[in-house]
């Protein structure tokens, strides 16, 4: 199988970090950030939709419990791309800014898992949806930054 080029990878690993923010984004407007009051669960199975029951019983609309899934089910699988695009950079020849770059980002997913995870059990506390946010936008920045960034020319030996 053949390996998908790094700076490809931190490409998709990046507009994927961006639509999964803009999914977040929506799932806050629309006052839907605690329709799956559990975590990492909703109403205590993977997926809600397959339980008529649990839908029937629950106070959010079907649109808000869809937009809170589909936000963690995509958060599931950028965790994914991240983590990929860390060992990526890891794996290299060299390691220069691009790396570092996604490392950094690699290094932020457990914090971000853990707030994502806060952000629920404590009921959507300002302090820590703002840390979620935040944090999101800083594995933003390394995955893009690892999809664009320059590497630094090497000095010639005088």
């Amino acid at each position: 199988m053949r390996r998908l080029p790094f700076r490809r990878l931190a490409a998709v690993t990046a507009a994927s970090t961006f639509l999964l923010m803009l999914v977040g984004a929506y799932t806050k407007a629309i006052g839907a950030g605690l329709a799956c009051p559990d975590w990492p669960t909703c109403y205590g199975t993977w997926v809600p939709f397959l339980h008529p029951a649990v839908m029937a019983e629950t106070p959010y609309s079907t649109l808000q419990v869809a937009a809170e899934w589909v936000h963690r089910t995509l958060a599931a699988g950028t965790g994914l791309l991240i983590a990929a695009t860390a060992v990526a950079a890891w794996r290299r020849e060299s390691l220069d800014r691009p790396e570092w770059a996604a490392l950094g980002a690699g290094a932020l997913l457990p914090v971000q898992v853990v707030l994502g995870g806060l952000t629920v059990t404590e009921s959507l506390a300002p302090l820590i949806v703002t840390a979620h946010l935040g944090t999101a936008i800083l594995i933003f920045a390394g995955v893009v930054a690892a999809a664009v960034g320059r590497r630094v020319p090497s000095q010639a030996a005088s």
